[in-house]
Parts: C-alpha cells; structure tokens; sequence
C-alpha cells in the first residue's frame, strides 16, 4: 500500500490539498514530498525527460513503485532501493514509528497527519496487487 497525506504547504502556510499519488507513464507509482513546484519536472525526468535544475536548498523525497512492488527512493536525482516500510516528509518519524509498530501504512499516515503540522488528512492510497 501506498499512502500519502493531502497537505500543500510552504514554508508555514498552507496552500490547500492535493493528491500526492501519481502514475507516470511506464505504470510505475510515484509519491512525491518536497518542494513542490519541482513536482511536475521531477515527474517529466522520471518518465524519461532531462533532470530538473535543482537548487541547495530544494527538498525532493519520494518514492517509485514498480507495478510488481519494487520500490525505489528518490532523494534530490538519486533513486535507489527503498528500505520497506518507508517514510518521506515532515511526518517521516511518525508514520514510520507507527508501522515499525503493527499499523498500516494508511492507519500510519492517519497516526502522523495528527501529530504533525504540515500534514493533513484525508489520507490517499493505492494499493498495489504486484
């Protein structure tokens, strides 16, 4: 399963709510937090377009999962193997904490959205059949 909050936010303002969960263009799954006005380059450059001009202090994290639940982490323009369960973002500690404890993925993202501030729910999730 692949669970994502829904908050927009920069810096410490909250621009709304959005759908973290894409499917790019080879099937793979692809859940992005960071900067997100890079979310659209980033997403080109994995379905085979030119890397992003990334900055110092631009934040990318995510995580690419195959069709068969092999899982990738993006950290800037690196991607290499995701260490399962996963966490990305401002609420990494608690939703890993919670499923490092028993909780799904979904009931993780849920426990974090309550503790951190720059999360909120509804919680989005696909589940992938592999």
């Amino acid at each position: 399963t692949l669970a994502t909050d829904s908050q927009l936010t920069s810096g410490d303002l909250i621009f709304g709510k959005v759908n973290k969960i894409h499917v790019l263009n080879d099937g793979r799954y692809f859940a992005f937090s960071g900067s997100a006005r890079l979310e659209p380059a980033i997403m080109r450059w994995l379905e085979g377009g030119e890397p992003p001009a990334l900055k110092d202090d631009d934040k990318v994290k995510g995580l690419v999962v195959a069709r068969d639940g092999l899982a990738h982490e993006l950290d800037g323009l690196y991607l290499f193997p995701a260490c399962v369960p996963w966490a990305g973002g401002s609420g990494e500690p608690f939703a890993l904490a919670a499923m490092r404890c028993g909780k799904s993925a979904r009931e993780a993202v849920a426990i974090a959205c309550g503790l951190d501030i720059y999360s909120c729910e509804p919680v989005n999730h696909i589940i992938i059949d592999g």
